[in-house]
């Protein structure tokens, strides 16, 4: 991709919201284009990163790890959403993962760079505040989930956020464009994938949930909705 193509990118970026011309054209003259297969890492837990990352294709799940291996997946992000804010503050160790669920393209640019165009214009820092507080009320959403509703009702939930994002209506119902594994259900749900299993058989037998060529079929998704229960 050209440079001019970068620089489109970078000023649809809502971090990058209300620069000039000229420190637009300086971030994207500092910019790379990378592509990541899937399953790669873009950034990993204990390891401090010195880039930000635009997504301009794919999918890219953010995840924290326990020593022992257990993963909880936090959210899935795609085109136009862009990672890496942390670093800026510091050098300390990424304490998520953010890993490429299908293969994507990223556009990367170096830190130093995003600071020296932040400190002659202050708006970037008001453009990332207001992203922060944007993810850290996804977050407060999510923990709500998790402490306060049963493992039926997460994945449920989850599984209604990738319908309304990945959804295509057919005649018979909602069709996920894209393939989410059980075991992906219990790392977005906190939940072992015998009890995730567990779930879905019973909402395949009472056609709340089907799969259709390896794809997840949701007939109604009001039904579903139904099954996000506080007191199960």
């Amino acid at each position: 991709m050209s440079k001019n193509t970068a620089l489109e990118i970078v000023a649809t970026s809502p971090w990058f919201e209300g620069l000039p011309e000229d420190a637009l054209k300086e971030l994207a003259s500092a910019a790379e284009f990378r592509e990541f297969a899937a399953n790669s890492l873009i950034y990993e837990q204990g390891v401090p990163t010195t880039e930000v990352y635009g997504i301009l294709s794919g999918r890219v799940r953010v995840s924290i790890s326990s020593p022992n291996g257990q993963e909880f997946a936090l959210v899935d992000h795609e085109a136009g959403v862009w990672l890496g804010s942390p670093g800026l503050v510091g050098d300390e160790a990424r304490v998520i993962d953010a890993r490429v669920i299908e293969p994507s393209s990223i556009l990367v640019i170096p830190r130093d760079e995003v600071l020296k165009v932040a400190e002659q214009y202050p708006i970037v820092y008001r453009n990332l505040f207001h992203q922060a507080q944007e993810t850290l009320r996804g977050f407060h959403v999510l923990m709500s989930g998790i402490l306060f509703y049963s493992l039926r009702s997460r994945v449920a939930g989850r599984l209604l956020e990738f319908a309304r994002e990945h959804g295509v209506q057919t005649d018979d119902g909602v069709l996920l464009d894209i393939k989410v594994s059980q075991n992906e259900f219990a790392r977005l749900a906190l939940g072992s994938r015998q009890r995730v299993n567990k779930v879905f058989r019973d909402w395949a037998e009472r056609s709340l949930v089907m799969t259709r060529d390896e794809r997840l079929l949701i007939p109604d998704l009001d039904l579903l909705e139904q099954e996000i229960n506080l007191f199960e």
